[in-house]
């Protein structure tokens, strides 16, 4: 059994570096194209963070492991929220700008309300994917076509230069270890939730969840460190609607997700609350204070306790 959490914690880390070095490379080469940098925040990063989210639910699935596919996404929504912001706001109060509540925000809760009409079926199949995989393409589209508009100056671009093959290295090696990384914490967690009699929904929902969001926490702390609290909302609900969007609905598109039926009552549910509690705290003084920050990593403490 130890031989088996330390295979887990091998994958986490395999994890993290694929997903840095995606990120990485995917930037240098969207900027070396001369892409706009707005748009590859909000396109480019935004995959690269939920790749490992996408690879671990894709593998699960396919593994016969469904549920540690889907509790892959909501338990990821769930810790961004809960831990991930959580412990932003605790280390320094989190700045709010206003298109987070009145652009951003509607369709993270939309989106995550319709992930959980098509629960309510016990199956999310091939026509609830292309549902979700239309809302991505629909929502990127919508982001770029907003950015363009608001940063039309030229001054936003940047100078062209040459795609090296370094970056494109860095691309690969990030797929690579990504996909090695995330059949790691599957075979991993698997193993570790039936020694123990959990189901591998909680399994997918906590230690999965938490390990395939180090790319927003790494992305969150760097954020806090230079106080430049901005841009953490923003990511936390971008990553938030492309993990229900783009994982949930791409995998279900390649393969049908069951549902454990037990998730309906409690995780499904407690993801949606956490999205509600997050709009209440974003309204109060365009803020996140760090009692705020306290009261989410509490909510995340007792989420746990009571799945265990």
């Amino acid at each position: 059994m130890i031989l088996t959490v330390l295979v887990f914690f091998v994958g986490v880390g395999l994890l993290y570096v694929g997903a840095e070095g995606l990120v990485r490379g995917s930037i240098a080469i969207a900027q070396g194209l001369r892409i706009r940098p707005i748009v590859i925040g909000l396109t480019v990063v935004a995959f690269g963070t939920s790749a490992p989210e996408f690879i671990v639910s894709l593998i699960s699935a396919f593994a016969g492991s469904s549920d540690i596919a889907l509790g892959n996404v909501v338990g990821s929504n769930i810790a961004n929220i809960g831990l991930i912001l959580g412990i932003a706001a605790l280390i320094y109060p989190v700045d709010i700008e206003s298109q987070s509540i009145t652009i951003y925000y509607p369709v993270l809760l939309l989106s995550s309300i319709i992930l959980y009409l098509f629960a309510l079926n016990e199956i999310i199949g091939f026509v609830d994917g292309l549902f979700l995989m239309g809302g991505i393409v629909v929502f990127t589209i919508f982001l770029i076509k907003r950015t363009e508009k608001v940063y039309h100056d030229d001054s936003t671009t940047v100078t062209k230069e040459p795609v090296r093959g370094l970056q494109v290295l860095f691309v690969i090696a990030g797929i690579v270890f990504l996909v090695i990384g995330s059949h790691l914490m599957v075979e991993s967690g698997v193993t570790i939730a039936r020694s123990f009699g959990i189901s591998e929904f909680i399994i997918g929902a906590t230690l999965i969840a938490v390990g395939t969001s180090l790319p927003e926490l790494a992305a969150t702390i760097v954020a806090v460190m230079k106080k430049n609290t901005g841009i953490i909302i923003g990511n936390i609900i971008g990553s938030n609607i492309f993990n229900v969007l783009f994982v949930a609905g791409g995998v279900s598109l390649l393969h049908p997700l069951s549902v454990d039926t037990a998730s309906l009552r409690f995780e499904f549910p407690v993801m949606i609350a956490f999205s509600v509690v997050l709009l209440i705290m974003m309204k109060t003084g365009f803020l996140i204070n760090r009692i705020e920050g306290i009261l989410l990593l509490l909510g995340y403490i007792v989420f746990l306790a009571f799945l265990f």
